[in-house]
Order: structure tokens, then C-alpha cells, then sequence
């Protein structure tokens, strides 16, 4: 099939959920044996495709034919993309350049992805969601002192965002059974397909770092909530608990973008901080073991995905293994008492990293990215069938 993906930038570093499954998922689908054409409206670095057979690269933003607003569009619709700053020009020519190629499917990638939706024709329209938005903000209201009416807000618009668009896609892919009941509760989406994330285990692998001591990493972009949420609550409730039970432990926070709300968690004893690392593999297996502290947000970790392709033993938070296929060999632990003693307990067990190997045996089988996209092709040849 002739498969168009579309993003506002591909970026390099991929240092955003949304750039590590667009690059993967083409990749795939391409090693599949589908033919892969990319546009963006800012042209990716070459790291960015570094890897991908492209048929066609449109660049959004090159001048067509197209003048005036004939996109066909509800008020809504228009003014969701005026919202977002969607410019008409670049949703006219990604219109051009699916008739021009003749796309069997097109697949809108980002959280200002739905205003490209409504005027494009003869093509599988399918949304790549991977979270669920309503449900992502509605998570972040469980915690005292969160961002109550921010994230209300955010909630109500997201919700009206996302039915306003729901007649004019075909399909919505997205990483947990959680969110595929959110988009079609809260947005309205008839026809999602649950489509795991999956690794790079190539990239991500064990290395030959010396491992230190008592050490602990998280890893992901500073500015995105849940991150931030579950920072805090790892600083602020289990590693005082953590150093009372070994004083010499340390705690590294790698990431993009920190925040002030994460620069002063990185004051604390034992804490280091280590922003906008471009590759920061070398630096996170030199740790003892991986937390993922999650206590809001939706959809897969890709950061746990990544520490069991490095053979790293886990802690983490129930709400991290949403999604998860097979049986992972990690500790969940849910209160700060339970989760302070499994790190500890790790520490302490010198058998913790052998055992870890596990990780990766697991991940490799249940998490590849050639069988996420077996799953989205298979969806997309049914839904082609059905429609014919």
C-alpha cells in the first residue's frame, strides 16, 4: 500500500513520544514491503530519516496551486484550526499531494493533526493518536495541588476538539485498551486500533559502561506533565525514604527542556540533573536500575520499553505497565514505602542486573516494531476490504 505520513516537524533528537513512533512505524511499515512518502511542513534533519526509504518527501510549506479558503471545513472545524495556527496553505497542499500521489492511506501524526482532516479524499484517513488527550489531562486532576482548572480546561477543549473532527477520520490509532475506550467515549471514534509501541533494540542495547553503585535514572522530556508529576512525587515522597536506607544514594534525571518545577527538584541531596543530552545511553547504563514513578498520564512508556532493551531492572509505578504485552519481569510498587524498598532491595540483590537480562528477552518478543505495524496494516487492509 501507499502509505503518506504527516507531521509538523520530524525531529532529531527524537526526544518526543510522537517523533519515536512516526519514525519507527515508517520504518516498519517500509521493511513490510509498503511504500513510504513523509510531509512535514518543517524539513526534518537527516538524522531524522536516517534509516527510511522515502518514495515521495512533501514539504508543506512549497507553493501550490490552491488560493483562497476552499478547504471544506465546519465553523468549528475552522476555528479549532485557526486554534492550533494550522496554516490553510499547508492543509491545501497536503490535499494536492494525495491526489497527486494517489495515497491509499494517510496517517496525521500530533496533537494539531485533526484540522488536516476534513478535506482530504479518496485515501484511508487514519489519526495516529497513540494517547488519548481527554484522558491524558483527566489524569493529572488526581493529584493535590495539580493544575485543577488548567488541565479542566484543557480536557473540555481536547474533547470538543476531537468530536468536532470525528466524522472525517476513517480510523485512530492508539497504544492501550484505556485509551482506546477514552477516544471513543470522549471523542467519539468509532473504528480505533490498539497499536503497541514497540523498541529499537538495536539502538537500545546493553553497553559496556561500568555500572555505579546505589544509583538511580529517570529519563524523558522535563516539560511534558506526567513526567514532571511523577518527579515529584519520586523526590519529594520516596527518595527521602530511599536515602534514610542508604545515604550514599544518588538519583540522575535525563531529559529535554527542564523546567523550573524540575531544576528545583534537582536541588535536593543526591539528585543530579542532566538536561538535553543528545544520546543518553552511555549515561543511563552506567545507573544501577531504571524508576518510572508514573502517577499520571496515558498510554505506554516508551522510556520502560527502552531500559529492558538495555537489560536495566525496573521499578515502577502500576500506572507504567498500561499496555504491556506478556508477562514483564519488573518490580511495581505502588505507595512511596513500597517503592522506596523495592529500590533498595534491587540494590542490595547482587543479582539484580543478571536477572535483568530478562527484561530485554521479553521486550524483544512482545514489543517490536515490526509487529506494530503487522497490527496497523492488518487493521488498514480490513478496513479497505470492508469498504469496497
Amino acid at each position: 500500500m501507499r502509505l503518506l505520513f504527516v507531521k509538523h516537524s520530524l525531529v532529531w533528537p527524537r526526544s518526543s513520544g510522537h517523533d519515536v513512533h512516526t519514525f519507527h512505524m515508517m520504518k516498519a511499515c517500509a521493511e513490510l514491503g509498503h511504500e513510504i512518502s513523509l510531509a512535514t511542513v518543517v524539513p526534518p534533519e537527516p538524522k531524522a530519516t536516517e534509516g527510511l526509504t522515502l518514495r515521495h518527501y512533501v514539504r508543506l510549506t512549497a507553493p501550490i496551486d490552491d488560493t483562497g479558503d476552499s478547504l471544506e471545513s465546519t465553523w468549528l472545524q475552522r476555528r479549532f484550526r485557526s486554534f492550533w495556527g494550522v496554516d490553510d496553505l499547508h492543509v491545501q497542499a497536503l490535499r494536492r499531494a494525495v491526489e497527486t500521489h494517489q495515497q491509499d492511506a494517510v496517517i496525521i501524526v500530533g496533537l494539531d493533526a485533526l484540522p488536516y482532516f476534513p478535506p482530504l479524499q479518496g485515501a484511508v484517513r487514519i489519526w495516529y493518536a497513540a494517547d488519548e488527550w481527554v484522558l491524558h489531562h483527566i489524569s493529572m486532576l488526581q493529584l493535590r495541588g495539580g493544575h485543577l482548572i488548567e488541565n479542566l480546561r484543557a480536557a473540555a477543549i481536547k474533547g470538543l476538539y476531537e468530536r468536532a473532527h470525528r466524522r472525517v477520520i476513517d480510523r485512530a490509532w492508539v497504544v492501550t485498551e484505556r485509551d482506546r475506550t477514552a477516544m471513543q467515549r470522549f471523542a467519539g471514534i468509532k473504528r480505533v486500533d490498539v497499536v503497541p509501541n514497540g523498541v529499537d533494540a538495536d539502538f537500545f542495547k546493553p553497553g559496556p559502561e561500568p555500572i555505579e553503585e546505589r544509583t538511580a535514572v529517570f529519563w524523558g522530556r522535563l516539560d511534558f506533565g506526567p513526567n514532571i508529576q511523577g518527579l515529584e512525587w519520586f523526590c519529594r515522597k520516596v527518595w527521602p525514604k530511599v536515602r534514610a536506607a542508604s545515604p550514599e544514594a544518588r538519583f540522575k534525571i535525563v531529559g529535554f527542556q527542564p523546567g523550573p518545577e524540575v531544576k528545583a527538584l534537582a536541588t535536593g541531596p543526591g539528585i543530579a540533573l542532566e538536561a538535553n543530552v543528545r544520546d543518553l545511553r552511555p549515561l543511563v547504563r552506567r545507573q544501577s536500575l531504571a524508576v518510572l514513578p508514573f502517577v499520571s498520564g496515558a498510554g505506554i512508556k516508551n522510556k520502560l520499553l527502552e531500559a529492558a532493551a538495555m537489560g536495566m531492572p525496573v521499578v515502577c509505578s502500576p500506572l507504567a505497565t498500561l499496555g504491556l504485552r506478556g508477562n514483564p519481569p519488573l518490580m511495581v510498587a505502588a505507595s512511596a514505602d513500597e517503592f522506596a524498598n523495592a529500590v533498595v532491595a534491587l540494590w542490595n540483590d547482587p543479582q539484580a542486573r543478571v536477572r535483568a537480562n530478562a527484561m530485554r528477552e521479553w521486550v524483544t518478543t512482545n514489543h517490536s516494531w515490526r509487529a506494530a505495524a503487522e497490527t496497523a496494516m492488518t487493521a488498514l487492509a480490513n478496513h479497505r476490504r470492508d469498504q469496497a
